[in-house]
């Protein structure tokens, strides 16, 4: 609704602005049109004079001179006269022809424009009978061309004047205008903010110097009146703010509507009321499901532009809506454009108030599909209603026997890959732990040693010997424990991370390398290794639990399936930002690959090539759910026979919130 709304982009001009332009304007546009009238009337006068003339001259000379060569025939002579002729500059074409119409004599110019030609016809004739026929044509492009070049100087001196009669202006308008009203206009500024107590200054005796005067008049009477108002003042600001929330409230109104109308996928119009209710505005999904065009329907009645197949359903659905003010649905059977076949519209409308004005507004929702359909289906309910309970109480028992196979088979997946990792920790923990022990105890029986030692006389020597084997033994046992300690709280987070789904921020890199640390046994027990290349800093809020969990399973995938007949194989984690709001990360291997015929099916639950030997056809399948339903993001998977396969996951750095328990 937006086009009934009017501007005025001039009122917004300043002061200086309106002066400089109307005086800018007043100078150039007569200087403009005079020179312009000027120019022109001279190039009348030049064509006439240098095209016009000459070329009826010669159209007289050559139809003389040529007569005689078309008479004996004598072609020389005739081209002489013609190329004598052709020496203007302004000739374009001369064409000489015998009284047989077949061209005698012809010399044109190249390259001519054929809308600055002019024509002259000649009839030749010898001794009082026609022996051929002349045309002569000659063009105007070098009188225009100096035309342009005359008003193209015109222009250039015509700005100049112009921009030297505004500097002029600008410079009286700013010592005799606009630093007077600037210093008027702080002063009302002083005013407005309720400063009433400083008079203006003013020592010039012209308008501005009587302006003053009486704003200062203004002032002291504004000062005298302020406190015998201040109680009026309340109540009219009071009205005033109640009538600028009314205002704003309308304006907003009608702002939304105009959008609401604008973007709504809902066909819709609106129509004047009374008269013949012609229509005054519609959108576009109106256009679209009528197929016909807005300047075809605004302003038109439905009375002559065709829309309604019969003009008593029109009178009636109008005499409806003058009696209760408003329509719903209401199933009229109406004509679109472009030959296509009548639809059966639902009209549901109501009177609106618009810009001040009673307004009608429809919507109309193509049912002709919709009504066809409730046909077809309660002629099948009668027969299908059955069948259709009754296979789908099958289908939902199957559904759920399903969903509880699957719900306990990914947990037992994920309570084995869980006592995989506590095995591979305790194992990892048994070397620094019973590196402790070794270096306690010999730190136990050097102790007891240096007790004996002292009782029996300390020396120097000794003293040094056992204070640097403590030393040694300490950093060794510190050094064994930290290891161990890390181990445990590696495994404490991921082990927290995998049997639940807790949200919270993370660095990425760290993440990744605790699960890494984590499989460390695993992996160590195979030739294969597996590398992570991903920068710190890159931080998420999300799951690490489920993204641990993801990537396990993409390890052990890739250990299981990827290396057979590979010595060494390597799996790669890598990671980057993908805009400002995703990141992606692949896990990539250089093994044999992954069979074109089983790319599409890796996701599918129980889909493996190993089962019974380390396959269970749910770790990808697992992977897929994660990181779609708990992670927000997306997984595909990119490989060619021989060459490795790579494992993409585009994921969310803020990932979207989920159930845990779903999760």
């Amino acid at each position: 609704m937006s086009k009934f709304l009017s501007r005025r982009p001039w009122a917004t001009l300043s002061v200086r602005q309106t002066l400089v332009l109307g005086a800018g304007l007043s100078i150039l546009l007569p200087a403009l049109l005079w020179g312009y009238f000027q120019i022109a009337n001279r190039l009348e006068k030049d064509i006439e004079l240098r095209v016009k003339i000459p070329m009826q001259q010669y159209a007289d000379v050559l139809a003389r001179g040529v007569a005689v060569a078309i008479w004996n025939l004598d072609r020389g002579v005739a081209t002489e006269l013609v190329d004598a002729v052709m020496r203007n500059p302004d000739v374009a074409r001369v064409t000489v022809s015998d009284e047989y119409k077949e061209v005698f004599v012809k010399r044109q110019v190249e390259g001519v424009e054929e809308s600055d030609i002019l024509r002259e016809e000649r009839v030749v004739t010898y001794s009082g009978k026609r022996v051929g026929h002349l045309v002569v044509e000659m063009t105007t492009t070098r009188v225009k061309r100096e035309f342009l070049v005359d008003l193209s100087k015109l222009g250039m001196a015509s700005l100049m004047q112009v921009v030297i009669s505004f500097i002029f202006i600008l410079v009286l308008l700013e010592r005799r205008m606009i630093r007077p009203l600037r210093d008027l206009q702080s002063g009302t500024v002083r005013m407005a903010s309720g400063d009433l107590d400083r008079p203006f200054h003013w020592f010039r005796q012209d308008e501005f110097g009587h302006l003053a005067n009486g704003l200062d008049s203004m002032r002291q009477n504004l000062a005298a009146l302020l406190s015998e108002r201040e109680q009026k003042n309340k109540e009219l600001e009071y009205e005033l703010q109640e009538r600028k929330r009314t205002e704003a409230a309308l304006v907003f109104s009608q702002a939304k509507f105009a959008a609401i109308f604008d973007g709504s996928p809902v066909a819709m119009t609106v129509s004047h009321i009374g008269g013949e209710y012609r229509v005054r505005d519609l959108n576009g999904a109106w256009e679209r499901m009528f197929h016909r065009s807005r300047a075809e329907i605004v302003d038109s009645s439905g009375t002559s532009n065709g829309v309604w197949r019969n003009q008593a359903d029109r009178d009636a659905m109008l005499a409806r809506l003058t009696q209760s003010g408003y329509i719903t649905d209401t199933e009229v059977w109406m004509c679109r454009g472009d030959a296509l076949a009548d639809i059966l519209v639902a009209i549901t409308g109501c009177t609106i108030m618009l810009d001040g004005e009673s307004m009608l507004i429809l919507a109309y929702e193509d049912v002709t599909e919709k009504r066809r359909i409730e046909e077809e289906i309660r002629a099948l309910n009668s027969t299908l209603e059955l069948r259709v309970q009754e296979r789908t109480l099958e289908l939902t028992e199957a559904l759920e026997r399903l969903q509880a196979t699957q719900s306990e088979l990914v947990r037992s997946e994920k309570l084995s890959a869980l006592g995989s990792l506590v095995a591979g920790v305790a194992h990892e923990l048994n070397t620094p732990i019973g590196n402790s022990l070794t270096v306690a105890s010999t730190m136990l029986d050097q102790t007891r040693e240096f007790s004996q030692t002292m009782a029996s006389g300390l020396t120097r020597s000794k003293l040094e010997n056992y204070v640097a084997n403590t030393n040694e033994g300490t950093g060794i046992l510190m050094r064994s424990l930290r290891h161990a300690a890390d181990l445990v709280a590696s495994f404490k987070q991921v082990a927290v991370d995998q049997t639940s789904v807790n949200r919270r921020r993370f660095d990425l890199h760290d993440t990744v390398e605790e699960i890494l640390l984590t499989l460390g046994p695993s992996i160590r027990k195979t030739q294969h290794t597996v590398q992570s290349q991903i920068a710190s800093n890159l931080s998420m809020e999300s799951y690490p639990g489920p993204l641990g969990q993801v990537l396990t399973n993409l390890i052990n995938n890739a250990m299981v399936h990827a290396f057979d007949g590979i010595a060494h194989g390597v799996v790669t984690i890598s990671a980057q930002l993908q805009g400002d709001s995703h990141v992606k990360i692949m896990v990539q291997d250089n093994g044999i690959g992954i069979p074109t015929a089983n790319l599409e099916r890796v996701f599918d639950p129980f889909f493996t090539t190993k089962l019974g030997r380390g396959g269970s056809g749910l770790g990808l399948n697992i992977v897929y759910n994660l990181v779609r339903e708990a992670l927000g993001g997306t997984v595909t998977v990119a490989s060619a026979p021989g060459q490795g396969a790579c494992f993409t996951l585009i994921l969310p750095l803020r990932a979207p919130v989920v159930d845990p328990v779903g999760a």
